[in-house]
């Protein structure tokens, strides 16, 4: 287990902070994704790695739109922006809020918070 984290460390986490999906990812141009990196923080918060899990909550956070809604992925450092505009045209733009992107934020965040006593 230990050793697929550290290749996810790696090799999908973006200059930023968040997680991509897998290297070839070209759905909305291969963005990185709010859920998967709130599931690497919250893994790396269990495995004692808390600075590192603290700084995808706040990659997270800083990804919320003016109504703190959160994406889907965000298309900074896309892999294959190339491919970009082919989906928006197709399926509109990327889905926002996304309900499984929020939850998992609330889950790490709680995660983190836990011995804070921070009301969520």
């Amino acid at each position: 287990m230990i050793n697929t984290i550290s290749s996810i460390q790696q090799k999908l986490v973006s200059p930023e902070g968040g997680v991509y999906r897998y290297k070839m990812d070209s759905y909305y141009g291969g963005g990185q994704w709010v859920l998967l990196t709130a599931w690497l923080g919250w893994v790396e918060y269990k495995i004692g790695q808390h600075d590192r899990a603290e700084k995808r909550l706040a990659w997270i956070e800083n990804q919320a739109d003016e109504n703190d809604w959160l994406p889907e992925q965000v298309p900074n450092h896309l892999l294959a922006p190339q491919y970009f505009n082919e989906w928006v045209d197709k399926w509109g733009e990327i889905a926002k809020p996304l309900l499984w992107s929020h939850a998992m934020y609330m889950i790490l965040y709680k995660t983190l918070n836990s011995n804070r006593n921070v009301e969520v």
